[in-house]
């Protein structure tokens, strides 16, 4: 793997992408960070983490109202919402300037695309699987656990479509699609590792 490539990582919930980002990165020996990592430092920053789960949460609120009744708009006032992508942002780009290192989730792919080498991997997986992943390793309700799944999968598209005006999971966006539900998370890793000698 060349020395300075950052890879990023974008999953849909139950396909166990931020597993297979941490195998990753032990098998590569480079830095693993998530949304607890990014958070850390952002709170760092000022911003506490209840308060940005509460801003995202009202972000995805309005942005549903403002669909459902014709008025969105990407172009606002910069609200908390958007303080706290930007503190997100910086962290995250203080993340890479460190050196190479697997970073899931967080529009990780978008903020770092014109000033690093970044290797981006969309993981996803049929809905048999991410649902017996949920149900048996996540200990979610069997009866409401495909629901719950595509509400965690819309809550994460429509985060990632508001900063980035691009379309989350469209594989135009990525360098690499596994579908961890076919391969299992030993060999996406293994097309994960061939991808990055191929890309070399």
């Amino acid at each position: 793997m060349e020395k300075n490539r950052i890879i990023v990582i974008s999953r849909e919930y139950g396909s166990a992408g931020s597993r297979i980002g941490r195998m990753l990165a032990d098998r590569l020996g480079i830095p693993y960070y998530d949304k607890n990592f990014v958070d850390k430092q952002v709170e760092d920053s000022g911003l506490s983490t209840d308060f940005m789960e509460k801003e995202e949460q009202k972000f995805i609120s309005s942005l549903l109202f403002n669909l459902a009744t014709g008025g969105y708009r990407h172009a606002n006032n910069k609200d908390m919402s958007d303080q706290v992508y930007i503190a997100e942002s910086n962290a995250i780009r203080q993340i890479a300037q460190q050196g190479p290192c697997v970073i899931v989730g967080r529009c990780a792919d978008y903020i770092l695309q014109d000033t690093h080498d970044v290797f981006s991997v969309f993981i996803h997986g049929d809905m048999s699987s991410r649902v017996r992943r949920c149900v048996e390793e996540y200990g979610k309700d069997p009866k409401r656990v495909e629901q719950f799944i595509r509400d965690k999968d819309r809550t994460r598209a429509r985060h990632y479509e508001y900063y980035t005006d691009r379309t989350w999971g469209d594989c135009n966006n990525y360098h690499l699609t596994v579908n961890s539900g076919r391969f299992g998370l030993e060999k996406s890793v293994d097309l994960i590792c061939r991808a990055l000698e191929l890309a070399e």
